[in-house]
């Protein structure tokens, strides 16, 4: 039964969405115009072998990323984003900030929106149910501050600086900095070839602890594999590089990730487990994942120029696609274990407010454990 609602649900929902995907308000004088957005996935997984008894024949059906936005442009020159957030039993603000449009390539951003790292960005956009589990690991979640971008056919080029602190309903702002840049080079880019080259440092200064945790790139259940690493460095540096290539229904797309720790604490204890002195080291933690995908149904993959991400397909398309993704959060004195997963999936494009991802999920662990599961997830938006 609980499997039928959730498909009733899900199409009650779906023929909803489709009804507002064209949801615009623009006033008399033409000086402002309105789009109200949103999303809801649909998740369902289980767990089919396991080496922990806790997950064995463990499943689970999900909604736990429903969101309600507003995207407005004014005075020409001027936009404005407000997107919330209901996951988790919560509802927490996720963009909100204000743009400037400098001329045709160039704006400057200022608010709570992503720093330019990782592929979080992506969004709706992302070609698997869960982002990488390095990329889980590693990307930043969005901060409060100002950044500026500019787009032209060969070059992307962000940068911004960003308090360290989240949004907490807009009460508290923790304090904290960090300084972000993105540079995306593209040799290539034509109706179907794309190729492009990342490289994208942060710098972190902060009272705030960094935290890095390894886990099954999965929605439904929520576990971690491999350890957290939580470390309260003086700084630290996060470097990415990135490179995609397309051509006509081929994605090919990989990521290297890392994190440069410096001195942090770490307690010298006693026989008898008293804390009598502390050291300080530095720490080096990285990861990489690579993924492929090609279009089974459709012409041609998709490529967003000003984010410097992909797009969804066309609708009535079918992809197939794979992932392997290795964390490493072995090093001197934070010793949190590795990860290595690999996943398999279809995606089917109804419509341009509906898709369906299927993934199955193989991980393994330092220690010999591993894991396999099969996941799903029903994705409408307007």
């Amino acid at each position: 039964m609980k499997f039928k609602a959730f498909i009733l649900s899900a199409v009650a929902l779906a023929v909803s969405a489709s009804s507002f995907g064209q949801i615009k308000v623009k006033t008399e004088s033409g000086d402002m115009n309105v789009r109200f957005m949103g999303r809801t996935n649909f998740d369902a997984g289980t767990f089919v072998a396991s080496s922990d008894d806790n997950l064995k024949e463990h499943n689970g059906i999900a909604m736990n990323d429903t969101r309600l936005g507003v995207l407005a442009n004014f005075d020409e020159k001027f936009s404005a984003k407000i997107e919330i957030c209901y996951a988790s039993k919560a509802i927490s603000f996720r963009d909100l900030w204000i743009g400037y449009k400098l001329n045709d390539n160039s704006t400057i951003t200022a608010g709570n929106h992503f720093q330019p790292y990782g592929a979080k960005p992506l969004g709706l956009s992302y070609k698997f149910v869960e982002d990488a589990s390095t990329d889980l690991a590693f990307c930043p979640a969005r901060k409060i501050g100002v950044s500026y971008a500019y787009t032209s056919d060969p070059f992307n080029l962000t940068a911004g600086l960003f308090s360290d602190g989240n949004v907490d309903n807009g009460k508290n702002i923790d304090k904290g900095w960090s300084a972000a840049a993105k540079a995306i080079f593209r040799p290539i880019i034509d109706e179907t070839t794309v190729l492009h080259i990342g490289l994208a440092p942060m710098f972190v200064q902060s009272p705030n602890a960094v935290s890095f945790t390894g886990s099954i790139p999965t929605t439904v259940v929520t576990n971690k594999l491999i350890g957290t690493a939580n470390l309260n460095p003086d700084n630290y540096l996060r470097m990415e590089a990135e490179a995609i290539f397309i051509s006509g229904k081929l994605y090919v797309e990989g990521h290297y990730m890392a994190a440069s720790l410096n001195s942090f604490d770490v307690a010298v204890k006693d026989t008898a487990g008293n804390v009598v002195s502390t050291d300080s080291y530095n720490a080096y933690v990285d990861g990489f994942y690579a993924q492929a995908s090609f279009l089974i149904k459709g012409d041609q993959q998709n490529y967003n120029k000003k984010t410097g991400l992909a797009a969804n397909a066309s609708p009535k398309s079918l992809e197939v696609l794979a992932r392997v993704s290795h964390l490493n959060l072995d090093a001197d004195h934070v010793k949190a274990g590795q990860q290595t997963d690999f996943t398999v999936g279809l995606n089917y494009f109804f419509n341009k407010n509906l898709n369906l991802k299927l993934n199955a999920i193989y991980a393994t662990v330092k220690d010999g454990e591993n894991y396999t599961m099969v996941q799903s997830r029903l994705q409408f938006s307007f």
